[in-house]
């Protein structure tokens, strides 16, 4: 039989009536995440800490609005990664779960071979095909049953692209998402978290079911999409074959994850309505609990959402930055260019070294962050950005504090639009690659005057997933027990009342340039 405890299990094993011997066993729980750029996996004891990470980069194709990624490549990736777990860590894993960039579809032809390559966010077909379902089906109708509004960001313009100038989905035994395709191969089961599923603009979030009707717009019958579960749902165990093959334990259970933002949000502790997520990487998502599911018409005029959390009966609602990483890194690769080289050349940590040039620095310089597309409350992929401020004297660390600012001024700009569909926080809690700097969290909490937090782990999206997985596999009675356990608060930002004045008048600033210059093209 086995005990649990908070890191491990007791097996006691009765060999006679006298002799019993006891051997402890550490539980792990993986959290996979396949993203945009690369995918990492990460091994956790049931108190959240690493037991073991892997991770590989890939690399995304396309130009001049096309951005997309090769399912094949990516798949080898995944199982890269997934085989130097079995081979080097230190305890077998119990359970894993899969959490995904949204929208992506992998279309698999009868012998599992992709027909296409996957869009990702930011690609621009899809904005002729989104006019298109408008006409035919209607704003109010589609936010109705998607809890979205109509948008190319989202999944369906996208697979309506692909159908009009392919034969991927004529050709598709399965249409999966990087979620369900990676629980398939493991398992050779197809279920999707509702999560992920919501990201197509073809979801039904309260009926919890495929729209049948949505999805014939782009040719695509119910049977190619995977079956909708909860997340946490157990989806299979792993084939014997593929545990051979990438020495991975032959019992490993393979649980129902989540769209990534949502697992982030959850890897983070969020299951209250006065707290929010914020996902600070390429791009910048903030998530908060709604009371209610909500859809009215005010969401489609600020491009709001109302998605299922993978908390049960739960729903979020979401502001969003798309610039977010490719900005930063634009600066780094133009205006910080010499910095960049000066740092390299001394041994210095570039960004420790320009978050020192900044802190507490004020700056006349102001951006509007839409390099090409942009974020709540107007979602556009074909929208210019704006610097001003600038003279002679402008130094490039003062551009980059522009750029953070007007990150965080964007983000502020969209949260005060969720308000009016009953989003309320009084604490923000931030992760991702931006979440390192303790000047950018700074910031964050003198421009929103909140509360501004981090928590030890660095990947909440895998910690979200080992989370699900424990649930799952039955290690941990509740989510919330989970949660308890698994996610620790590590730092803590107040807001600095001797800097509002000066975000409170540039922010100010900031709103009545978006207000002339954001929908310029």
């Amino acid at each position: 039989m086995r005990l649990y405890g908070p890191h491990f299990c007791f097996i006691i094993r009765e060999y006679n009536s006298r002799d019993i011997l006891v051997e402890e066993v550490y539980m792990a729980y993986a959290g996979l995440d396949v993203g945009t750029s690369g995918c990492k996996i990460l091994v956790y004891d049931l108190k959240g800490n690493v037991l073991f990470e892997a991770s590989r980069k890939y690399k995304e194709l396309g130009e001049g609005g096309i951005r997309e990624i090769d399912p094949s490549e990516i798949l080898l990736h995944i199982k890269s990664v997934l085989r130097e777990v079995g081979e080097n860590c230190p305890e077998k894993i119990e359970a894993m779960a899969v959490t995904s960039l949204g929208e992506s579809v992998v279309c698999l032809d009868e012998n599992d071979q992709s027909l296409c390559n996957s869009m990702v966010v930011g690609d621009q077909r899809g904005i002729e095909e989104v006019k298109r379902l408008i006409d035919a089906v209607g704003r109010e109708k589609i936010l109705d049953i998607t809890g979205l509004p109509p948008s190319e960001m989202y999944g369906l313009p996208k697979y309506m692209w692909i159908n009009d100038n392919t034969d991927a989905i004529k050709n598709a035994k399965a249409i999966l998402y990087y979620e369900d395709f990676v629980g398939y191969t493991l398992t050779g089961i197809r279920k999707v978290s509702y999560s992920s599923a919501s990201r197509s603009m073809a979801f039904d979030i309260e009926k919890k079911q495929w729209s049948e009707e949505l999805l014939s717009y782009a040719g695509i019958k119910v049977s190619q999409m995977s079956e909708p579960a909860d997340a946490g749902t157990v989806i299979g165990t792993i084939k014997a074959d593929v545990a051979e093959e990438l020495k991975l334990n032959p019992g490993m259970k393979v649980v129902v994850g989540g769209h990534d933002q949502s697992c982030a949000a959850l890897g983070s502790g969020l299951n209250r309505l006065d707290v929010g997520e914020c996902g600070m990487g390429t791009c910048e998502f903030m998530f908060m609990m709604l009371p209610k599911a909500q859809k009215t018409t005010y969401m489609i005029e600020k491009d709001l959402t109302c998605v299922p959390y993978v908390l049960p009966d739960k729903y979020l609602t979401s502001t969003m930055l798309t610039t977010c990483g490719i900005l930063k890194n634009w600066s780094i690769n133009t205006v910080l260019k010499g910095i960049k080289m000066e740092c390299e050349a001394n041994g210095k940590d570039f960004f420790q070294y320009v978050d020192s040039l900044i802190d507490g620095k004020e700056t006349d310089v102001l951006m509007l962050p839409q390099f090409g597309s942009s974020g709540n409350p107007d979602i556009n992929y074909d929208v210019l950005g704006t610097i001003t401020g600038l003279n002679v004297h402008t130094k490039a660390e003062e551009i980059y504090q522009a750029i953070l600012e007007c990150m965080a001024f964007q983000m502020l700009l969209g949260y005060e639009s969720t308000k009016e569909i009953g989003a309320n926080i009084s604490k923000i809690i931030c992760t991702g690659g931006g979440a390192k700097s303790k000047v950018t969290l700074q910031m964050r909490a003198d421009i929103f005057n909140l509360d501004v937090a981090t928590i030890n782990s660095e990947e909440s999206g895998t910690l979200g997933c080992a989370i699900l997985a424990a649930t799952g596999s039955g290690a941990y009675e509740s989510i919330q027990d989970a949660i308890d356990n698994m996610v620790q608060i590590k730092d803590v930002y107040h807001p600095n009342k001797e800097r509002q004045p000066y975000y409170q008048k540039k922010y100010q600033k900031f709103k009545e340039l978006y207000d002339k210059m954001h929908l310029f093209k």
